[in-house]
């Protein structure tokens, strides 16, 4: 396939934006990429010598780029449950016409359950330890989850696509107890347990438009048969600008670590 011919030459390339912020006290980064096209092989572009900044609970802090593209907080920063943050990113000449652009996106704390504890269960079928969380669900408004997972303190979930999200439809107010949310997979290196090893995974409470976001991003990048699937959509996102693309994500988080033992 042509893609030029298909897509025509003048696609225009995006800023995409990516930042997850959370209420750990931590350097927390924003990255900042330009798009390419499909048949492009070199690295992804980064966007340098921006003005990055981000706003909320009475505050406003500047992020230093370190590298080209790589934007970090303060190491003392973190996002406060039930509050709302700003993100504005300055200095960027997205479409190359020689004038600077703004994009901005904003995004709401919501809380998260506190975790009583987690517990490994193996599924010799699938070859697959399953974690399970145990909380108390609170049950008094529409809540989104996204859990991540780590073995051995180091993360298994460093894709969005291995991100796992849900709404409480199914245990608000409920105690969850031993509901299963990520799977070890023993053919992905990484995951294979071995006795001894700890298991912590981590549980975040997010937006309905971050939860949104996540869902239809993990969609629309996984596999679909054309005969049954729906056609294409644009993944709906919270960055504002032109010809810009990506999630600004704040949200609360918690983990427990278990121990495997066969």
């Amino acid at each position: 396939m042509d893609l030029d011919k298909e897509l025509g030459k003048d696609f225009p390339q995006y800023v995409v934006v990516e930042a997850f912020v959370n209420t750990d006290t931590t350097e927390h980064v924003v990255k900042l990429t330009r798009s390419k096209k499909l048949d492009d092989t070199n690295a992804v572009g980064k966007v340098a010598g921006a003005q990055v900044s981000i706003s909320g609970n009475g505050q406003e802090i500047q992020l230093a780029e370190k590298e080209a593209g790589f934007y970090y907080t303060p190491s003392n920063f973190h996002v406060v449950v039930g509050q709302r943050y700003y993100l504005t990113i300055e200095g960027v000449d997205i479409d190359g016409d020689g004038s600077e652009d703004l994009i901005t996106a904003t995004d709401s704390v919501p809380s998260v359950p506190e975790l009583d504890s987690v517990k490994l269960k193996y599924y010799d079928p699938w070859e697959a330890w399953a974690l399970q969380p145990y909380a108390q669900e609170p049950g008094d408004e529409e809540n989104f989850y996204m859990f991540k997972a780590s073995v051995n303190h180091k993360t298994v979930t460093d894709t969005l696509y291995e991100f796992v999200v849900t709404d409480d439809f199914l245990f608000n107010g409920s105690y969850i107890s031993g509901l299963d949310t990520y799977y070890l997979n023993m053919e992905d290196q990484d995951e294979t347990l071995e006795l001894g090893d700890t298991v912590t995974l981590e549980i975040s409470g997010i937006s309905e438009r971050a939860y949104d976001f996540i869902l239809q991003a993990q969609i629309e990048s996984g596999y679909s048969s054309p005969l049954f699937s729906g056609p294409p959509s644009n993944v709906e996102h919270n960055i504002e600008g032109y010809y810009v693309f990506g999630a600004f994500v704040t949200y609360a988080s918690n983990r427990k670590s278990c121990i495997w033992q066969e």
